[in-house]
């Protein structure tokens, strides 16, 4: 039987200036906004590992690193992190008998609770975000566990339909500017979990003759900038392609999706490539996508994520999370509201999605 519930997140990532504490005020909004179901689920406090709530982690990572390398040094541990007496101190010693919400683990983490038989769950930020809300995926360290949150998961039917909506509200008031057969080049953020290959954040300049190649089978290509980072090393190198390079916009991804004038998208690894098939777009991605979703097996395998809404904000979802762990109270069905955005609003965050459903799209 578990003690509590602890919120942890990639604790060795940086935030902007270089110093520790690059996932802390996600992992608080976690703990905040999942803290009630929890407690009417089980009676258990929630609280949170970070490197704000905790001095010693805090200057641990500041000995294994200057603030000027942090970035570096989180992508060369980002897949393991080497096992150390403070190691164990600092972050697994506050994680035994507890129950572990761990909001985008990286993979040294998660290794770490599987051997030390902490069970968990995992929580990220589903890539596809064109649904009426953001979705999260999850995924729990136990294949029971998985197998009984299955049937609350968001089925790809719905994903199918809704981007369809999406395409005919996008065609219906855009004007093509953009030849047929065109290329869109997506973004992503320099500095983020998923461009962590090797060790390293990825560099396109170590694949400039596969990104020419892919550009050169377009009549044109487009480059379009992440909204939270205008650069990266993919849009440099499809800029130099021997190709129709019309250059950078700044326009709604789902419009320009929504276009049959783009045929295909390049990127990275970015979560668009998850959502482009759905516009019946071909993808090319360089790298692996983050993560696997559990859409198209029955039941769903190790390793994959289920995509749910905000049932888990519900009580209901945790007590099937956690009855393994805790006396849970009974089922009481339980559920929100139908509302738009709930979950957009409550994470300020609207970016890649621009007010498609609540704002019409200008038609610039």
């Amino acid at each position: 039987m578990i003690g509590g519930v602890t919120v942890v997140g990639d604790l060795m990532r940086p935030s902007g200036d270089g110093a520790p504490g690059g996932t802390d005020r996600m992992t608080a909004w976690v703990r905040d906004a999942l803290a009630p179901a929890v407690r009417l689920a089980a009676g258990l406090p929630t609280d949170a590992l970070t490197t704000a709530g905790a001095p010693d982690l805090h200057a641990w990572i500041e000995i294994l690193r200057p603030q000027s390398r942090a970035d570096a040094f989180w992508a060369s541990v980002h897949a393991d992190l080497p096992a150390s007496a403070a190691r164990d101190r600092l972050v697994l010693a506050p994680l035994r008998n507890r129950f572990c919400i761990g909001y985008e683990m990286p993979p040294w983490l998660v290794r770490l609770l599987d051997q030390a038989e902490v069970p968990y769950i995992d929580i990220r930020l589903h890539p596809v975000r064109f649904m009426d809300d953001l979705m999260f995926a999850v995924r729990a360290a136990s294949p029971a566990t998985q197998a009984v949150l299955a049937p609350l998961a968001v089925a790809e039917s719905e994903v199918a339909v809704t981007a369809g909506l999406r395409q005919a509200m996008g065609a219906y008031i855009s004007q093509a500017a953009v030849p047929d057969n065109t290329l869109l080049v997506a973004g992503q953020r320099r500095f983020d979990s998923t461009q962590v290959t090797g060790g390293r954040f990825f560099d396109a300049t170590d694949h400039i003759a596969a990104v020419h190649a892919i550009c050169a089978g377009y009549s044109a290509v487009v480059l379009k900038p992440h909204p939270l980072d205008l650069q990266h090393s993919l849009l440099v190198a499809a800029a130099t392609a021997p190709a129709r390079v019309l250059g950078v916009i700044d326009d709604n991804i789902y419009r320009m999706m929504a276009l049959p004038q783009i045929a295909a998208i390049l990127t990275v690894n970015s979560g668009v490539a998850q959502e482009a098939p759905y516009f019946g777009k071909r993808v090319h991605a360089l790298a692996p996508l983050g993560l696997r979703p559990a859409w198209r097996e029955t039941p769903p395998a190790q390793g994959t994520h289920l995509a749910v809404t905000d049932i888990v904000l519900t009580p209901d979802f945790w007590r099937l999370v956690l009855a393994p762990h805790a006396r849970v109270t009974p089922p009481d069905g339980m559920r929100l509201p139908p509302k738009p955005n709930r979950l957009r609003i409550a994470l300020d965050s609207f970016w890649n999605y621009q007010q498609i459903d609540t704002d019409r799209i200008p038609r610039a």
